[in-house]
């Protein structure tokens, strides 16, 4: 006797008819029929009284149908749980720790499609500050950050999985904004900004170029200030320079760093020490490979 066999029969007892509980479970009327003869003559009595107006239950088919229904339920209900449990192993949960940029949906799109396609998983990317990120990852409600730039804390661990060039982000009208490449030289007369959300959080491309010796103005301006500060005052971000992710905000422009001062910025994975999900420990090893 099987689980198979225990819902073919409830489906025969239910429809009173071989051949309706046959067309439930997509077989044939032969295969339906076998199954519950083979059935029976487990018990070595009859289950079913068959008649040309259909098929009932005898006294021990009663009997077996009361008992085996919780059975079916309950099997029915351990499917699922299995199911649902593969399918949250199955599920990748990554935060973007950067600021919000004008194709950034699209980006956190196309990473999870990456993901999807080479882990078989079911990946979202979220996308927010960098103390917000904590919170959720120790709230378990993801796997791991992803951060431009290295995160030193004794209860997470860092892992590069490779570096991205620096570029500084100016809007289309500043005077340098139509040069191949900007020097930190050339830099010096024009005021960085300085972000309290992402610039204090971790050793950002910022905080990278000011350990060497940046000699720009910083300035950190509160949010109703930053469009005139970067629109008016020709002030520049320091930003990574991938030209796939478009234009970074809007009336701007990417001018790669010189390459006398050219950095290159590690790309991140934080994750909590000692909690490592199945699905991020497959996207590393993918990662380990490829790099």
């Amino acid at each position: 006797m099987n689980i198979k066999q225990i819902n073919y029969f409830i489906a025969v007892a239910n429809h009173g008819s071989l051949s309706s509980a046959a067309r439930e479970f997509d077989i044939s009327v032969q295969a339906m029929s076998k199954a519950m003869t083979d059935l029976e003559n487990e018990f070595g009595e009859n289950l079913f009284e068959r008649t040309h107006q259909g098929i009932t239950l005898t006294p021990l088919g009663e009997t077996f149908c009361r008992k085996a229904e919780p059975v079916s339920s309950s099997f029915c209900a351990l499917e699922e749980m299995g199911e649902t449990h593969a399918k949250e192993l199955s599920k990748l949960r990554l935060f973007l720790c950067a600021p919000s940029f004008c194709r950034s949906a699209k980006a956190r799109s196309d990473m999870a499609a990456f993901f999807d396609k080479y882990l078989e998983a079911e990946t979202e990317v979220s996308i927010g500050t960098g103390e917000a990120g904590l919170g959720v990852i120790r709230e378990g409600g993801c796997d791991a950050l992803i951060t431009i730039g290295p995160f030193d804390h004794p209860d997470f661990d860092c892992f590069a999985v490779g570096t991205v060039p620096a570029g500084i982000c100016m809007a289309s009208n500043h005077p340098l904004a139509r040069q191949e490449t900007v020097s930190l030289k050339q830099l010096e007369p024009y005021r960085v900004i300085s972000s309290k959300s992402f610039d204090h959080f971790n050793e950002s491309i910022l905080v990278t170029y000011q350990k060497d010796g940046l000699k720009s103005p910083v300035v950190e301006p509160p949010a109703f200030d930053m469009p005139r500060q970067f629109y008016v005052k020709h002030a520049v971000c320091f930003m990574v320079n991938i030209a796939s992710l478009g234009e970074m905000l809007p009336r701007s422009t990417m001018i790669p760093i010189a390459p006398e001062d050219a950095k290159a910025i590690p790309i991140c994975l934080i994750t909590l020490k000692g909690a490592k999900p199945p699905a991020y420990q497959r996207m590393e090893k993918l990662l380990r490979g490829r790099s």
